[in-house]
């Protein structure tokens, strides 16, 4: 089996099960693996990418500039299956966030999320595992046929919910996705 840190830093994509949906993801800060992952999807680059932790650790770099009240408030929903919306800082790569300059980041805890990363030593992004405008993949079965063998497929199995984490923005707390 291959070394998945190696396939991470070499920006290959990787293909997860989550909380609802199979999720698709990369290296966060590699510019050049989240084209490659957007291109791979057909989506948006308008939209932003979803920064997946399996702790808080993993994100205080991308946080740290947030006042204590409001970092209270975000890890209030973590780890669990929210997604907030927060301003991000000077230092966040330009390539993980939407038209809003908003950073969307998510610190869960499904089990292989959390072991993913913390082999990884470092969060990833994290998007449905689906061709854009179609439903998620539910299954390796959907994932191959979206994907081929353009993804490395992580196996586990989904969480408890039926569909995507919901997202709100966190400092006005209005729901983007409920």
């Amino acid at each position: 089996m291959p070394d998945l840190r190696d396939l991470f830093l070499k920006d290959k994509i990787f293909a997860y099960p989550t909380e609802g949906v199979w999720g698709i993801g990369c290296n966060p800060f590699s510019e050049l693996a989240v084209k490659k992952l957007i291109q791979l999807k057909n989506r948006d680059e308008n939209k932003g990418i979803i920064v997946l932790a399996g702790n808080l650790a993993q994100i205080k770099a991308l946080t740290e500039h947030l006042d204590s009240d409001i970092r209270i408030k975000m890890e209030d929903k973590w780890p669990g299956p929210h997604t907030w919306l927060i301003p991000s800082a000077s230092n966040t790569p330009k390539w993980l966030l939407g038209n809003t300059g908003l950073l969307a980041l998510r610190v869960s805890d499904h089990k292989t999320v959390q072991n993913l990363t913390s082999e990884l030593k470092m969060p990833i992004c994290s998007t449905s595992a689906n061709i854009s405008g179609n439903a998620p993949a539910k299954d390796e079965e959907e994932i191959r046929k979206f994907f081929g063998d353009k993804v490395h497929i992580i196996e586990g199995q989904l969480g408890g919910l039926s569909k995507p984490t919901p997202v709100q923005i966190l400092e006005t707390e209005e729901w983007i996705r409920k």
